[in-house]
């Protein structure tokens, strides 16, 4: 007879129970799936494994029951040590199923092998469960649901893994939705466990049963194995509302502190300039702190990109700036490179980017660095640059090196400082010994001394002293130094300077030089200097000279105003007192003042006082300087001239008047001549007058030559008188052509007497000299009677030319030229000279007279022969700017 399948049916309660259970479990695998995610370590192998063993019971119980809840006509036990290992098998599924949601990634490719290995242990613990049972039957499974039971344990597994890792953490998920999600995975789990135990069926037997370890579970064990199960999840459960709790507290300090340090980072980005970036090449995002921010000033809603970047950098910049980004997007390298940016406002800014690289979890390659905005650290450096070189060029100029040195070696030279003792700053510092070689031999010691001293003293210093150069040229060096020292008092460096006062020195030299040569040459022209303070109203320098000039000590200092005032000569002291600056210091007037002094002993001087104000900028007056001249000798040589020019005139009249009187008989023809012709041209004009009808007509124009003959003879007479004329010299413009020909008019019957020609050839345009009228009178008269004179006994054509031109540098030119004897051989150097004479009757002053007469006119008075006979003698005068009317 065919074996009939037992049918089973189920306590509806139960199953109700086991899905509540699967509940409670799919709960409590996605709140311990957070914390073990949470949690790192030794807490996270805790908590996985204790999670792991709450989770397992849940799962187990629910299978568990669900197999309680089938109820067969037969009795059923089961075997506890089979029991046992479904149970372990259960908890290694939760250990796969904790393990896989917990990382902080889940590819596809976890979550698939997660699941098939979660799936296997849970079909595992069920069919393992199954074998625990001990009936009086076969069980039999259906391959089909048996597979089918397996692959819902796959689906479902995966199903529980995607749940649990979305909602593993109460921060991505609110409590009912994670509650939503352990309804799903609670009510899925039974699935695959009712499903396998459709799977099953029971055939009675006869053989019979082994129930060795095997145990009967009744109500109230079902009910005990529910109530720990619930127990051992509600710990669970509790545990980690409890770590939640306590994370959740440590989470906030962490916050805290992590607002803290994101708020100290932040200020010490603002005050650094520095801002921070992270930059993943594969997909072009960038993250980029506040700084960064400001520094690129771009708002912080603005998304930050490559292109965006580029935007700001400087044009000069962009194609390298574009470059390094370019190598490190392919090579992943770390990079560091420094450009500029242009602002909005076209200001321009340097950044310094340094980006260190890493590689992500998906295996890309990320960057994060710092970005610091340097613009203030280039200015600076600019302007220490330009500090450095205004420095460099100061040194230069002011010829100051600097340095500094230890007690063993050279610290620092400044190029100036090479460039004064001579060293090439290519070769390096020098050493103290060759720096000291350096040092003329005589001052090298007191030099050395003198830095030791300062030192042990603890004091600056100031040496001054000669180098001497490797071509042997001496300088002349002044030396500041200043010793630094420790706390301790041990020397750290001397710090100073070297100046090159070689041409201070030289200046100096120069200046005593000058000094002394201008006291000398004060000292021959008798010339003191001096200086008179306006605002002090009192003489604030004196020379030396000026001492010895005025008879005063200089080691009594200068004296006062009033001491100098009774040294000038009581005539003399109120007008001087007017003239010079003491009156009136404020307007500032030039004085030029001469007067008389009297010394101590009652010698009388003549000083010349010069005196020059001398103003600010601002045109405020400050001072006088000026001069005292010793003019004494000058006085008393102007005194002498005087005499001398009165005696020389008083010798050239003597002279005018013998000339004169060698030309009487000639004067006598001459004012013979209109007289004679006045009385013909009376006695004419009486016959007219006495005819019977008297001739008017006739008898008027007898009359007006009688005038005419009468003002001839007039002038003749007044030119002799001229010539005899007494008096001092007055110059004025004078006509030299009309002098010539007054001279002519008075020598026409001398040069008659002796048959000669004389002829003129005077400019029309010639230019007035100043003279005196009367000595330039006597020198043409001289010049043309000597003409006479040595054409007297010459048989030959005898003439007499006068000549007046134009000369050179606005001069006038007369000649006069004879036919004569000529210059007296041997001797024509001496005409000139005083009583030197080839006349039987001369006197020899002739031509010395009108040699010192055109002299003192600033011209110019010589001789030389003419060919073939005779001799011209020149004269020249400077011309007055107008011509002669």
């Amino acid at each position: 007879m065919a074996a009939v399948n037992l049918i089973g049916s189920y306590n509806y309660a139960l199953v109700a129970l086991s899905v509540l259970i699967a509940i409670f479990a799919s709960y409590a695998a996605l709140d311990l799936a957070g914390r073990v995610t949470a949690a790192g370590g030794w807490t996270r192998a805790i908590w996985l494994l204790g999670g792991a063993g709450a989770m397992g019971t849940g799962i187990w119980s629910m299978h568990y029951i669900g197999m309680l809840a089938f109820i067969l006509p037969i009795p059923v036990a089961y075997h506890w040590p089979t029991v046992l290992l479904s149970l372990f098998a259960a908890i290694l599924a939760s250990v796969v199923a904790l393990g896989v949601v917990s990382r902080q990634k889940m590819g596809w490719f976890r979550a698939l092998a997660g699941s098939v290995l979660m799936g296997a242990g849970i079909a595992s613990m069920h069919y393992i469960g199954m074998a625990a049972m001990r009936l009086p039957a076969v069980c039999q499974f259906n391959s089909f649901l048996v597979v089918l039971s397996v692959v819902f344990a796959v689906l479902i597994s995966l199903a529980a893994l995607w749940i649990t890792f979305h909602f593993r953490d109460k921060k991505t998920g609110t409590g009912w939705q994670k509650l939503s999600g352990a309804v799903v995975m609670g009510a899925a789990i039974p699935v695959m466990h009712y499903t396998g135990m459709a799977a099953a069926s029971f055939t009675p037997s006869g053989a019979p049963t082994d129930l060795s370890h095997a145990v009967s579970i009744s109500t109230l064990g079902t009910a005990g194995i529910a109530a720990a199960t619930f127990i051992v999840l509600g710990l669970a459960l509790l545990t980690s509302w409890v770590d939640r709790q306590f994370a959740t507290e440590a989470l906030e300090v962490q916050e805290e502190k992590l607002q803290r340090s994101e708020a100290y980072l932040a200020e010490a980005q603002r005050l650094s300039h520095t801002g921070s970036f992270g930059w993943r090449p594969s997909t072009g995002e960038i993250l980029c702190s506040e700084e960064t921010f400001r520094i690129f000033q771009y708002d912080r809603a603005t998304k930050p990109t490559v292109e965006l970047i580029l935007q700001r950098v400087h044009p000069q910049d962009t194609a390298f700036v574009k470059q390094t980004i370019e190598r490190a997007a392919q090579d992943g390298k770390d990079f560091e490179h420094e450009y500029r940016l242009v602002m909005p406002d076209s200001s321009v800014k340097y950044v310094h980017v340094m980006a260190h690289s890493l590689t992500h979890e998906s295996g890309g390659v990320e960057f994060v660095g710092a970005v610091m905005d340097i613009t203030a650290a280039r200015q600076a450096e600019e302007a220490l640059r330009r500090s450095e070189s205004y420095l460099a060029e100061a040194q230069r100029l002011t010829h100051t090196g600097s340095w500094a040195f230890d007690a063993i070696k050279s610290l620092y030279w400044s190029e100036e400082n090479f460039r004064i003792w001579g060293f090439d700053p290519q070769l390096g510092l020098p050493d103290h010994e060759t720096a000291w070689q350096r040092i003329h031999p005589e001052d090298r010691g007191r030099v050395v001394g003198c830095i030791q001293n300062a030192v042990r003293e603890r004091r600056d210093y100031a040496v001054e002293f000669r180098i001497v150069l490797p071509d042997g040229t001496v300088r002349y060096i002044l030396g500041l130094g200043h010793p630094a020292f420790s706390p301790s008092g041990e020397l750290v460096e001397v710090v100073g300077t070297d100046v090159d006062v070689t041409d201070r020195r030289r200046a100096e030299e120069a200046l005593r030089r000058s000094e002394g040569y201008l006291a000398e040459a004060q000292r021959l022209t008798r010339t003191g200097s001096w200086a008179w303070s306006v605002a002090t109203r009192h003489s604030v320098y004196w020379s030396q000279e000026n001492y010895r000039l005025f008879g005063f000590d200089p080691e009594g200092g200068i004296p006062s105003d009033e001491a100098f005032y009774q040294r000038i000569h009581p005539e003399d002291r109120d007008r001087v007192r007017r003239e010079v600056f003491l009156e009136r210091p404020d307007e500032g007037s030039h004085f030029d003042v001469e007067f008389r002094i009297v010394l101590p002993d009652g010698a009388i001087k003549y000083v010349r006082s010069t005196g020059h104000p001398v103003c600010n900028i601002s045109g405020d007056l400050l001072e006088y300087v000026g001069t005292s001249i010793d003019v004494t000798e000058r006085k008393r040589a102007d005194e002498e001239r005087e005499r001398l020019r009165q005696a020389q005139a008083d010798l050239a009249r003597v002279n005018r008047v013998t000339t004169m009187g060698e030309l009487t008989v000639s004067l006598a023809h001459e004012v013979n001549q209109p007289i004679a012709a006045a009385i013909t041209n009376a006695n004419t004009c009486m016959r007219w007058l006495a005819a019977d009808t008297p001739n008017l007509e006739e008898a008027r124009a007898a009359a007006m030559r009688i005038v005419n003959d009468g003002t001839r003879a007039a002038e003749i007479i007044k030119r002799v008188r001229l010539l005899f004329k007494k008096g001092s010299p007055e110059r004025e413009l004078v006509d030299l052509n009309e002098v010539v020909r007054d001279m002519i008019v008075l020598l026409r019957s001398e040069a008659t007497r002796y048959s000669i020609s004389v002829r003129t050839d005077l400019a029309a345009d010639l230019p007035r000299v100043m003279g005196d009228r009367v000595q330039l009178q006597q020198v043409v008269m001289n010049l043309m009677i000597n003409g006479i004179d040595a054409m007297k006994d010459v048989d030959e054509t005898r003439k007499l030319i006068v000549k007046s031109e134009r000369g050179k540098d606005e001069q006038v030119l007369v000649s006069v030229s004879d036919t004569g004897v000529g210059l007296p051989q041997q001797q024509a150097d001496q005409i000139f000279d005083a009583f030197f004479t080839t006349k039987s009757y001369g006197t020899g002053m002739g031509l010395r007279i009108s040699h010192s007469i055109v002299e003192s006119h600033g011209g110019r008075l010589w001789a030389a022969e003419n060919s073939p006979r005779g001799a011209s003698f020149y004269v020249t005068l400077p011309a007055k700017a107008e011509a002669p009317e």
